[in-house]
């Protein structure tokens, strides 16, 4: 049945290149992988198992991938809108390889397959800028990925090559040399950190959103990320398993925190609206990092989701504005608050949210971590610094777009309803942080 969970995106295939049948089918689809997925728990075939930490993030890739597709419906023309369906049914069953995979050779595979899939969204509406960021995406995804796949190499080396199986790795990383994996992990955090977005490896990711289609984005940003991020975390298990913890944690808060204070800068000064949100995908991937360097697993796990929603919500909004207006720029956007409530309420609510403000899940997050942070005083008034600027970057765009001068555009057949569902599950991860849920999730990461 996991060979079933894993090829089950291709299911929307079958729409061939009708854009109603496609949209239906790639909503239904990743919908029924959620609920298989439920049932499939525990579960282990071949090089793939299904444990609590790879069903968290195939779970919320599935539910963000259909609400994007309801989304991207009314967004593209029907003529070129399957471009987007097949590309995505591709990186979607790429997304469910990795999260099953249960061996590092074949989880390595999965990350790289999701690189190639995504580069067909960048690439979606062709084009001499389109060529150029899908050439960028892909030669600095491609030596990153090299990065990792010496690290994966060296492991198995380090492992006397006897197994590639994770289960079996942890069980032997106790009698592993530990400056070899010191080595091995230095390789793997930039070979999967170039795909995080983490500075100073980011540069792929402006250009690769400012080009892509926003629905495209909105995946690039709340789910493509989360694949790399699942990577460093196996790792980090495995580090802890040979007690070499301490080592990883020196690097993890290290470029967390320069990954924050980078992007905290780079917010500032910039003009378009898409570019600013991939701005803050490095700020909010680098907390994240920074959180699993903390030794706290589940408030990553719970940043990462946060991130996810927020930035689908914000690039979902994003999409709208240029569905509407053809600008990209933001001082060509004004009023949107109160001229377009349906869109504009949600995509200034979602700033607000990534600018780290109650009653919003990041802020409950950055509370926790910078609680955390504060036995080292410094990393914790670093911390401060960095949230700080990335709220100050934040705020003109989110002043000017939501209430500043400009008329506002009037709507037109979009489907606003994954937005408002966006927030709604925004605002209820806010007041009900899953805290428990995701330290029984963070418990099978260091354990099993």
């Amino acid at each position: 049945m996991l060979y079933l969970l894993l090829l089950l995106p291709l299911l929307a295939l079958l729409g061939r290149r009708e854009a109603g049948r496609l949209a239906l089918l790639s909503q239904l689809v990743p919908l029924g992988a959620a609920l298989l997925s439920l049932a499939l728990l525990g579960q282990a075939s071949g090089p793939f198992r299904l444990d609590a930490v790879g069903l968290f993030y195939l779970v919320l890739t599935d539910l963000l991938y259909a609400l994007v597709a309801r989304f991207a419906l009314g967004y593209f023309p029907k003529e070129e809108a399957w471009r987007f369906y097949w590309a995505g049914a591709l990186f979607l069953l790429a997304a469910h390889g990795a999260y099953l995979a249960h061996n590092l050779g074949v989880l390595w595979i999965f990350v790289e397959g999701s690189t190639l899939a995504s580069a067909l969204l960048v690439y979606h509406r062709g084009g001499a800028r389109a060529l150029e960021a899908t050439w960028k995406y892909l030669m600095l995804g491609s030596v990153g990925i090299a990065f990792g796949l010496l690290g994966v190499i060296l492991v198995y080396a380090l492992l006397g090559g006897a197994t590639l199986d994770w289960g079996r790795a942890r069980s032997l990383m106790a009698s592993v040399n530990p400056e070899g994996f010191k080595v091995a992990y230095a390789f793997l955090l930039v070979g999967f950190g170039t795909k995080v977005g983490l500075f100073p490896l980011h540069t792929w990711l402006p250009d690769a959103h400012a080009e892509a289609p926003g629905p495209a984005s909105a995946l690039l940003s709340g789910t493509l990320l989360n694949v790399a991020f699942y990577a460093l975390l196996r790792y980090a298990a495995l580090a802890q398993a040979a007690g070499l913890f301490p080592f990883v944690q020196g690097l993890l808060l290290f470029f967390g925190l320069l990954s924050l204070l980078a992007a905290g800068l780079l917010l500032y000064g910039q003009k378009e609206y898409k570019r600013l949100l991939a701005y803050s995908s490095v700020e909010h991937m680098g907390l994240a990092l920074f959180a699993l360097g903390l030794g706290l697993p589940w408030l990553a796990l719970f940043h990462t989701l946060a991130h996810s929603l927020s930035k689908t919500l914000a690039f979902l909004g994003a999409s709208g504005v240029y569905a509407l207006t053809h600008a990209r720029e933001v001082g060509r956007v004004g009023g949107l608050f109160l001229g377009l409530p349906a869109l504009g309420v949600p995509l200034v609510l979602a700033f607000l949210a990534l600018g780290g403000l109650p009653p919003f899940p990041l802020f409950y997050a950055e509370v926790q971590a910078v609680t955390a942070a504060w036995r080292w005083p410094v990393l914790g008034l670093l911390y401060l610094l960095g949230l700080g600027l990335a709220f100050a970057g934040l705020l003109p765009a989110v002043t000017r777009m939501g209430f500043g001068p400009g008329q506002p555009p009037k709507a037109r057949g979009l489907p606003w309803a994954p937005l408002w569902l966006l927030l709604g599950a925004l605002l209820f991860l806010g007041l009900f942080p899953p805290v428990a849920l995701l330290k029984a999730v963070e418990a099978v990461l260091w354990t099993r």
